[in-house]
């Protein structure tokens, strides 16, 4: 077993194995950050080809991101977030809306699977859930870039047990609605989310306006959208 592995080669190994970077002070010092990667990425030397055999699975931790105040920040994402095939975006903290959806919407437009897992969001979406559901408001029903590859979503929020969808302390629920979501991705195999119930194990109001926003953006874009999904699969934290 172990043979076969030191036997892979480096580019199928890089397409394969997620690399962690973390922005994070203590516990995570031994880690490699953002500014450490794109100092090996952008070497000349490129010693440990890194342009050549990029790595397509970045689970990313702990960033706080702001384009308009880290410039490098957006550097990172322009130029490798299209190399992506998988990323994970793990405990995060977005100050600005249009930063999120730049990564997701522009940034990475070959991802395969997409897992957003517990980020902070201090942008808040609108607060009236009915707005959020008209799909009459909703101009972003028709996204100029729809990104055909991603097959994967898992979301997990860290929502109150109980919390109400018009609580604007609640910085966990995605600051994008679930209709501009789905809009850009049509051909979902698998949707995994978590934490989105109550601790009644019935379904919370953000779970209820995903599964409606899901029939929505079919109902207005087309019966292409989801027509391949397998998996709708709701766990408990």
């Amino acid at each position: 077993m172990c043979t076969e592995w030191y036997n892979v080669s480096l580019p199928i190994w890089r397409k394969n194995v997620e690399l962690p970077l973390v922005d994070f002070k203590g516990d995570y010092d031994d880690f490699l950050n953002a500014d450490g990667f794109m100092a090996l990425f952008e070497s000349p030397e490129d010693i440990y080809q890194l342009k050549k055999h990029p790595f397509r699975a970045l689970k990313i931790s702990h960033w706080l991101l702001n384009f308009d105040e880290n410039e490098e920040m957006l550097t990172f994402w322009t130029k490798v977030g299209p190399l992506l095939t998988h990323l994970q975006l793990n405990q995060c903290a977005f100050e600005r809306v249009e930063d999120f959806r730049k990564i997701l919407f522009q940034l990475t437009p070959n991802l395969e699977s997409l897992d957003l897992h517990e980020n902070n969001f201090v942008c808040l979406r609108p607060s009236k859930k009915a707005a959020r559901l008209d799909p009459t408001r909703k101009k972003h029903l028709k996204p100029k870039n729809v990104q055909k590859n991603l097959k994967k979503l898992q979301v997990e929020l860290r929502l109150n047990d109980d919390a109400e969808e018009d609580n604007d302390d609640n910085y966990y629920v995605l600051p994008v609605t679930w209709i501009e979501l789905f809009a850009h991705f049509p051909n979902i195999e698998h949707v995994m989310l978590e934490s989105l119930n109550n601790k009644h194990g019935a379904a919370s109001e953000e779970l209820v306006e995903c599964v409606n926003s899901m029939q929505i953006v079919r109902d207005n874009l087309g019966s292409e959208y989801f027509a391949n999904l397998r998996e709708f699969q709701i766990d408990r934290a």
